[in-house]
């Protein structure tokens, strides 16, 4: 019996995969155990919006979806570099019933990017703002072409 347990507790010897595997083990059977709706991270804490790009009538039109949000939690920036939409999300939500009262309060922000192509034209770019639908038009001027250019051989 003495050298089954000796065979039991003496170290072995494990190759770097299974030693990252018994460690991936040990960390999942630390963690708390999670319940759908209980979960220490939710999804909307990672608020990333959904996009639509597209190019109409020689305009770049991004539509972005921000349901819940307001005009006032949006913020659209237009650079030679492209679109930023940044904005911050809040919400509350209280539940009451008999016996209980439950309060969950869900905050934060975002950023987007879009790059725009060459020949965007910035001074004429609109953005509006209707039903938690973002929609920013920028309208597509003429890029210059780049002209040929013959080259000294030096």
């Amino acid at each position: 019996m003495t050298a089954l347990l000796e065979k039991a507790v003496k170290p072995r010897k494990l190759s770097l995969f299974d030693q990252l595997r018994e460690e991936m083990d040990r960390m999942f059977e630390a963690a708390p155990l999670v319940r759908p709706g209980l979960m220490p991270w939710r999804a909307e804490l990672a608020f990333v919006p959904a996009l639509e790009i597209a190019e109409k009538d020689n305009a770049l039109v991004v539509k972005a979806d921000l349901p819940g949000m307001k005009r006032e939690d949006v913020k659209v920036e237009v650079t030679a570099e492209g679109i930023t939409i940044t904005g911050e999300r809040r919400e509350e939500k209280e539940e009451k019933k008999e016996g209980y009262f439950r309060t969950e309060r869900l905050y934060g922000s975002f950023e987007r990017f879009v790059p725009l192509p060459d020949g965007a034209l910035l001074d004429k770019a609109v953005a509006n703002f209707k039903d938690g639908v973002l929609e920013v038009k920028v309208p597509l001027g003429m890029a210059p072409k780049p002209e040929a250019k013959t080259l000294p051989i030096g």
